[in-house]
């Protein structure tokens, strides 16, 4: 009598609803975790995020080292579906090191919703909002044995938007409060936003950008070139500066 084959327990988070971006690939990496922890794959690094992670081809900046780096970046997520998924998509998977990039999307509720006719919410009810969620996520991964890298959000140009002035303000205030959390929690704040801004101080370098919000392969380049500066990823993942601690 053939017995059936043992499936290990694994976590699947579930769908928030018909509209959320978070669930566009739900069902995709479900069966991708399942076979990361059926088959005990070792990981040595999770990117997880939204579309500036998702777009990111991985594999053309750390081809040459020998790591399993897995993307677990879903355009369109904001902080509360990447908290709601981030056992499943993270933690479950074992990995020694996350590498963390969300947060800009929260900032479209400042904008009016022609759909429903209502005006945007407020800027600092989206901070902190999007703060409560960072540290339910800093909080989960500071219990886990992974290091946690946490970067910042990029500055954009988007002036075809009714609210890209608040935006800027946004990213500054969020990246701002989004160091402190990681100084907080133990986490390595990677901070992208300096290098990425023209000559005002809150503007995304069009040369470096596609449309004003992701980066084109050059702004992907300056990204890489940053990370590497913090972690060595010739020693499976490791933040640099606890290399000799």
């Amino acid at each position: 009598m053939d017995r059936k084959p043992y499936i290990k327990p694994y976590i699947r988070p579930g769908y928030l609803s018909q509209v959320i971006r978070a669930d566009e690939r739900r069902m995709e990496f479900d069966c991708r975790n399942q076979i990361v922890v059926q088959k005990e794959c070792p990981v040595d690094i999770v990117f997880i995020g939204d579309s500036i992670i998702q777009m990111w081809e991985l594999s053309a900046y750390f081809h040459q080292f020998p790591l399993r780096i897995l993307n677990r970046g879903i355009g369109g997520d904001r902080t509360a579906s990447l908290l709601h998924r981030f056992r499943a998509d993270a933690v479950q998977l074992k990995p020694k090191m996350v590498v963390m990039m969300a947060g800009i999307n929260d900032a479209w509720d400042l904008e009016f919703d022609n759909w429903k006719q209502e005006q945007g919410r407020d800027l600092e009810e989206i901070l902190e909002e999007a703060f409560s969620n960072m540290e339910g996520i800093l909080q989960i991964a500071s219990k886990e044995a992974f290091q946690t890298v946490l970067c910042s959000i990029l500055p954009t140009c988007m002036d075809w938007t009714n609210h890209e002035q608040e935006r800027k303000r946004y990213v500054q205030l969020y990246n701002r409060g989004l160091k402190s959390l990681a100084e907080t929690y133990e986490a390595h704040f990677v901070d992208f936003y300096p290098a990425f801004t023209e000559k005002d101080g809150c503007s995304l370098k069009r040369e470096w950008s596609l449309e004003g919000l992701h980066p084109n392969v050059f702004g992907y380049d300056k990204m890489a070139e940053i990370l590497k500066q913090e972690v060595d990823f010739g020693r499976s993942g490791t933040i640099k500066d606890s290399l000799y601690t």
